[in-house]
């Protein structure tokens, strides 16, 4: 029988617990006999509370039971979990061959260890930047969910449970995978491969193609934004096609989707980075922080250091 700990810490998603979780109890079920057990615990032996404010049942601290996997389910403020202790059980379950597992944020967690340096791990779209600012030895990936040799992750959400799928075709068979799938009535992605689709109207391409082209080329130009007639040139259009195009389907200017972006961005660097409002700005594309706060306030209705603290 495999045995999976699952790591929690305080503000943790309980729907990603519940989605790693019941597909390992359906293919007990779907078993001839059970192949899975799993463990949850905290940091401190103490049940923590999930983000929707809710306390879980859990099996104890941190201990050195064997185990062969280990997925951590942090919060959305990653750094409570991130204390010597917890950092250097994990290198130490890590040592012992096992798989290591993070959910969402939980990647942090790993690459706070020393567990990303050489292995990738997958990353909510929100978070991506501010990570790989913040610790740019680690392999963080724009991915859905991975699965590469002693590593697994989830970028968060309900993709977790492609991410449990894989673990248990890894531990059993694809077979009882793709059954476990079938009884949750789940239909398992295609590819595991997100490309920056996040971000973006996934729309657009069908709505347009010299449109879905001008919003592409905004996303790899936030820190140093192209003009408009720049963007026209590239596309081989007028100014004015370009206009006409953005206020057709996305009812709204070039320039203004373009600062709409930029400002999307500083916002995901703010809850998910500590660097300096300042430096977001600079790297979303605004000549100073005073030039961020003030569209910061007219688009969102609060100073960016409000949204730091969420």
């Amino acid at each position: 029988m495999k045995s999976i700990t699952l790591l929690v810490g305080e503000g943790f998603p309980l729907m990603s617990l519940s989605l790693i979780t019941e597909p390992l109890r359906v293919a007990n079920r779907e078993s001839l006999r059970p192949v899975f057990c799993w463990r949850i615990v905290s940091s401190d032996g103490l049940p923590p509370r999930s983000s929707s404010g809710h306390s879980v049942v859990i099996d104890g601290g941190l201990d050195e039971a064997v185990t062969d996997a280990v997925i951590v389910l942090a919060s959305y403020g990653p750094d409570r979990m991130s204390t010597p202790t917890v950092l250097k059980w994990l290198r130490r379950r890590a040592r012992t061959g096992c798989i290591m597992g993070c959910v969402d944020t939980g990647a942090l967690l790993l690459a706070e260890a020393g567990l990303l340096e050489r292995h990738r791990a997958a990353v909510h779209h929100e978070a991506l930047a501010g990570f790989q600012e913040r610790r740019p030895e680690s392999f963080f990936s724009d991915r859905l969910y991975d699965f590469q040799g002693t590593r697994c992750s989830s970028a968060g959400g309900v993709v977790t449970i492609d991410m449990a799928l894989a673990l248990i075709g890894h531990f059993t068979t694809q077979r009882l995978s793709k059954r476990v799938a079938e009884v949750l009535n789940y239909k398992p992605l295609q590819s595991a491969r997100a490309d920056g689709a996040f971000g973006r109207d996934w729309s657009l391409p069908r709505i347009d193609r010299t449109l879905a082209q001008a919003v592409e080329m905004m996303l790899a130009n936030i820190e140093a934004p192209l003009a408009i007639s720049a963007i026209a040139d590239r596309l081989e259009r007028d100014d004015w096609h370009l206009r006409r195009l953005f206020l057709r389907h996305l009812g709204t200017s070039p320039r203004a989707y373009y600062l709409e972006l930029r400002l999307d961005r500083a916002r995901s660097l703010l809850r998910n980075s500590h660097e300096s409002v300042g430096k977001i700005a600079l790297m979303c594309g605004f000549s100073a922080s005073e030039s961020l706060s003030r569209a910061y306030r007219k688009h969102f209705g609060r100073v960016p250091t409000r949204d730091r603290s969420l």
